[in-house]
């Protein structure tokens, strides 16, 4: 009951002080103010922080719940809560809110703090090799019930890396120099959206090298970047496949063995995820 009281005590000091018309500074502590107080007012503890105002916002051009104390109708700009929801506003989620601090200045709430949130999704496994036969696949680690899950609403940037090599090639006696090409279809789905990307890679066999000697796995790097608009919480799926078309002079035609195509050489294929913080 004491503390109860104390703590009473203290806060009607507070509010008084401020009320004064004076030039004095306060400074307010758990233990020995100090002497010289480094603002208006001068809070110190060696253990607690401020707990501001909280309030539940519904948008952040929305005032209420919070009000003008003096029953004038308009927040003064400058007030400053805590949001403790997260609400989506908007057509495209311009007007959320989430929780933390914010300040109004005078015709919404402004964020007061950064609004970061990005991820890097990658393939489970190096080398990915498709049969030819296949049809399109899906890549490890990226394929069928893939999803990113924001937590803002707005927009993100989306960043598909993708990379193609060629298997090894089939040797034509007649020739010192055998070449050919593998080529396919990376098809990345974003929200049931298809969006297919033209890939192809070499691979040679040189007779005249070390009694023969293949050269397969050169890496073709393909890449597509979107923006979309995503919902905070609301999963977003994506799907990465692979589809090889022309296979054509390669062992078994692509089909078995080191005629196979690959899919990750060196460096897996990915999706980027990053939130765009507007103004």
């Amino acid at each position: 009951m004491k503390n109860i009281i104390k703590n009473k005590n203290i806060l009607f000091a507070i509010f008084s002080l401020i009320a004064l018309t004076t030039m004095a500074q306060v400074s307010i502590s758990n233990s020995t103010p100090t002497s010289t107080p480094k603002g208006l007012i001068d809070l110190q503890n060696s253990t607690a922080g401020i707990i501001y105002p909280r309030f539940a916002l519904t948008s952040n051009i929305i005032e209420a719940p919070v009000q003008n104390p003096d029953g004038s109708g308009s927040l003064v700009a400058g007030t400053v809560i805590y949001n403790t929801t997260q609400v989506h506003a908007g057509t495209d989620g311009e007007n959320s809110v989430y929780p933390g601090i914010y300040a109004w200045n005078g015709s919404k709430w402004v964020t007061q703090f950064i609004r970061e949130d990005s991820e890097s999704l990658k393939q489970s496994s190096l080398g990915f090799r498709p049969l030819y036969s296949d049809g399109f696949t899906d890549i490890p680690g990226l394929g069928n019930g893939s999803s990113f899950t924001p937590k803002y609403s707005g927009t993100y940037r989306i960043k598909a890396n993708v990379n193609f090599g060629a298997g090894e090639v089939s040797v034509d006696a007649s020739h010192i120099t055998s070449m050919a090409t593998q080529e396919g279809y990376f098809r990345i789905i974003l929200d049931g959206t298809n969006y297919d990307i033209y890939t192809h890679a070499y691979s040679v066999y040189n007779d005249d090298i070390n009694s023969g000697t293949y050269f397969e796995q050169f890496r073709h790097d393909s890449s597509l970047i979107l923006y979309v608009e995503l919902v905070a919480g609301v999963p977003f799926s994506y799907r990465f496949q692979v589809n090889v078309i022309v296979s054509d002079n390669f062992v078994d035609s692509g089909n078995s063995g080191t005629g196979r195509a690959y899919v990750g050489i060196g460096l897996p294929c990915t999706i980027e995820f990053t939130y765009l913080e507007k103004n």
